[in-house]
């Protein structure tokens, strides 16, 4: 009987023992996006509006559809909060020339992005930045750049997170660039600038890899 008291104990105490290893070694779910680095390419379609879209002489008349990209990289410095950096580029073709007269537009942004937690493994987020822009004309003897100046980008979209590396997303952005007084050349005798301000919408998709 005295031994089957010890036994008793000794299994009682293995079971304790083995129960706080699993305590001690057990750890929760590291988080899906703090203090985590994601780069990321998109890919997408815009469409001018107000001046850049106007037909009307002096003004931009740019056609609609031109493919954009834009390459990101960001860090989530809070739990569902990232900064980070934008390059875009774009060429629009210009509705009454077509790719004989073309406008280049390259935007470098920094940028704010809030995504909002849900339930799901599909976030929507929204995001805004700030930087420069400049514009480059271009037809087929010429090619005129103007000066940087400031824009600012606003919009959100959605981010899938199919695995902890890899998030996928959808997006509409609005970029509005100051540029009207833009100096895109001098001469003795005049000063020619861009003469109306660069206003469209970018619709795209994005991969997105996460690290570490």
């Amino acid at each position: 009987m005295r031994s089957i008291h010890v036994t008793m104990c000794l299994a009682a105490v293995l079971v304790c023992a083995t129960t706080s290893a699993d305590a001690v070694t057990r750890r929760s779910a590291p988080p899906l996006l703090y203090q985590r680095t994601a780069v990321s390419g998109y890919l997408g379609k815009d469409l001018p509006v107000g001046e850049f879209a106007d037909g009307r002489a002096g003004y931009g008349n740019q056609e609609e559809g031109a493919i954009d990209w834009a390459v990101e990289i960001e860090h989530f410095v809070g739990r569902t909060t990232s900064l980070g950096f934008s390059y875009s580029e774009v060429r629009f073709d210009d509705k009454t020339l077509g790719d004989s007269l073309q406008t280049q537009v390259q935007t470098a942004s920094g940028f704010l992005r809030i995504v909002i937690p849900t339930a799901t493994a599909i976030r929507p987020y929204i995001r805004f930045g700030m930087g420069g822009v400049q514009l480059e004309f271009l037809d087929p003897f010429s090619r005129e750049d103007s000066d940087w100046e400031f824009s600012i980008q606003a919009g959100g979209g959605l981010l899938w997170l199919p695995a902890r590396w890899l998030g996928l997303n959808a997006q509409a952005l609005y970029y509005h660039g100051s540029t009207d007084d833009s100096v895109v050349f001098t001469t003795p005798d005049e000063i020619v600038v861009v003469g109306f301000d660069t206003e469209y919408w970018a619709f795209a998709a994005g991969v997105s890899l996460f690290f570490p």
